[in-house]
């Protein structure tokens, strides 16, 4: 009988060590403060869908001071204006004498006073992401602010806006003027402490919970605009940042006033067709217009930043916010133009063409002017840049699969037969943002794409998830001029991995939100899954992928 009770008590206790054993095999949570990791002493937590991290951390990468008073249980954490006061397993927060109720209380682990990440980092204005696909915590310092209060409104009640920039050729839907995301309301009064993986109602942080198996299809992720208030919802090339209003402009300020609203905004005066160039006039010749260019059909997209309509131009823009050129001719169909987004500010002018034709802009002349002029396929551009950027890196390893093999180790080689690819096909120049294992700064790799005027950025990454059954292969845009080159590759990337279809997504990671030219994000497949796994290290199975990510590409170029 003592034998079959010891034995029991074994089994029993077998069971009870199951769960932890299920826990140590989730990666564990990283920190990055601006691109570089943070190393903490004790691996930061999830404690009910929140992150907790030491408080050593915070003090040390956002600059402030922290005070513990050992009668009270009472972390105090002081930065210029801001007084945070917390207590060891306790739910209320004490922020400049206003009280918040957290969702995770502070705790002590191994010694170490544990604080909820997003809550403390928030309160001192730093912006926290959370990235499902490497388990990490990208926190972000605010820039200095050098604009007044008076400077920071905005006219039209329009909302932010997509960034855009710099392109390419190609795409599918010809919905590259899509209306900028209108945040979503909060409750009023709020106080309760969001989570350091952000709900799916945070419009700010639209990512996914780290605990749940997300498949958001990016398709409700894309605005319209009205044409008119009971007519049904569309999408079009030159939709402006303003929808709330169904159509009409906001009565607070009209587009369109020759005063620019904010320093260092300037006016779009004109447009002007003469034979094969359309001339931009404007009143900055500091100014750097990005263009680029569509198919299905085939128009050219310009993007002013820093500008507004002149009265001129907004006088004739119509129920749905575009405004038209009435000069055509046998190089061009239309020409149509509105305020793409008001925060930051962006007119966007279209060009939509009977046919393809290749294009080049000029340099801004000293008036202030600058023109696209058209050509024949083959006349005007002769190279395009592309830039693959392998994720992670040196330090940086990625997730981590369930054989033990880094993610780092994945997407290099990778990459690298995709560069090899690319590097045979004569119109195109590519970049890598890494070629061996090193560590480069987020900023830096989006950096090096705008800095070389890319016309597309590809980045190239391994999934991970705590489920070790979820198998499948995503594709992440976030910027609007973005959507149809994700649709686009993901269709080829599909064909090549043979995956389930995790759907295309939208997402604010750094290098996609920060690079300035139609940009994706791949998630390959998923190194916590056993069968993705053994196929993504495989050379056979890297060839295919990088030839369809490598169709993608000179599909979007529209290079045959």
């Amino acid at each position: 009988m003592k034998k079959i009770s010891a034995w029991l008590m074994m089994l029993l206790m077998s069971f009870l060590a199951l769960p932890t054993l299920a826990h140590a095999a989730v990666p564990a949570v990283q920190l990055f403060m601006d691109g570089r990791p943070l190393l903490a002493e004790v691996p930061p937590q999830i404690v009910g869908g929140n992150t907790i991290v030491p408080v050593r951390i915070i003090a040390e990468s956002i600059g402030s001071n922290v005070a513990w008073e050992a009668k009270e249980r009472r972390v105090t954490i002081n930065k210029e204006e801001t007084s945070i006061q917390l207590f060891i397993d306790k739910k209320n927060a004490i922020v400049n004498e206003k009280s918040y109720l957290l969702e995770t209380a502070p705790a002590i682990v191994e010694g170490n006073t544990m604080l909820p990440l997003r809550f403390v980092s928030e309160q001192l204005g730093v912006e926290v992401t959370w990235e499902e696909a490497t388990r990490s915590v990208f926190l972000y310092k605010p820039k200095p602010d050098t604009t007044s209060g008076q400077d920071k409104e905005i006219a039209g009640g329009a909302g932010k806006g997509g960034e855009s920039g710099s392109g390419a050729a190609g795409g599918t839907t010809g919905k590259e003027g899509i209306a900028a995301d209108a945040p979503k309301d909060s409750a009023a009064g709020q106080t309760k402490e969001p989570s350091a993986e952000p709900s799916k109602d945070q419009a700010k942080d639209p990512v996914k919970d780290p605990s749940k198996d997300s498949s958001k299809d990016a398709s409700k992720d894309q605005p319209a605009f009205l044409t008119d208030p009971g007519a049904p919802v569309k999408a079009g090339d030159t939709s402006p940042a303003n929808t709330a209003t169904g159509g009409k402009p906001s009565e607070t300020a009209p587009p369109g006033a020759d005063k620019p609203v904010a320093p260092g905004e300037s006016l779009v005066m004109g447009v002007v067709l003469q034979g094969d160039t359309v001339t931009v006039k404007t009143t900055d010749k500091t100014l750097k217009p990005k263009a680029f260019q569509l198919a299905e059909p085939y128009r050219i997209v310009i993007d002013v930043p820093k500008a507004k309509l002149a009265e001129s131009l907004a006088s004739k823009v119509g129920p749905n916010k575009e405004g038209t050129v009435s000069e055509k001719n046998e190089f061009v169909s239309q020409i149509r133009y509105s305020l793409f987004s008001n925060e930051p500010s962006i007119v966007r002018i279209v060009i939509d063409l009977p046919k393809k034709y290749e294009f080049s802009m000029t340099d801004m002349l000293p008036s202030g002017e600058f023109a696209v002029k058209l050509g024949q396929p083959g006349q005007v551009k002769s190279k395009y840049r592309v830039v693959i950027d392998p994720g992670h890196g040196g330090t940086d390893t990625g997730a981590i699969s369930v054989t033990k093999r880094s993610e780092k180790d994945f997407v290099l080689p990778l990459a690298t037969k995709v560069v090899e690819l690319l590097q045979k096909e004569s119109k195109i120049e590519v970049v890598m943002t890494r070629s061996n294992d090193t560590f480069i700064e987020l900023s830096d790799r989006a950096g090096k794409a705008n800095d070389i005027g890319a016309d597309l950025f590809v980045s190239i990454h391994g999934n991970s998830a705590t489920k070790e059954n979820v198998s499948g292969t995503e594709t992440y845009y976030y910027t609007p001029q973005s959507q149809d080159f994700a649709n686009l590759m993901h269709k080829y990337l599909l064909e090549g991995t043979g995956f389930p279809d995790r759907k295309v997504k939208k997402e604010s990671f750094h290098v996609i939100r920060n690079t300035t030219m139609p940009s994706v994000l791949l998630e390959i497949g998923f190194l916590s899954n056993r069968s993705d796994e053994a196929q993504l290290y495989s050379d056979s199975f890297q060839d295919k992928v990088a030839a369809s990510i490598v169709a993608a590409i000179k599909k979007q170029l529209n290079i045959d």
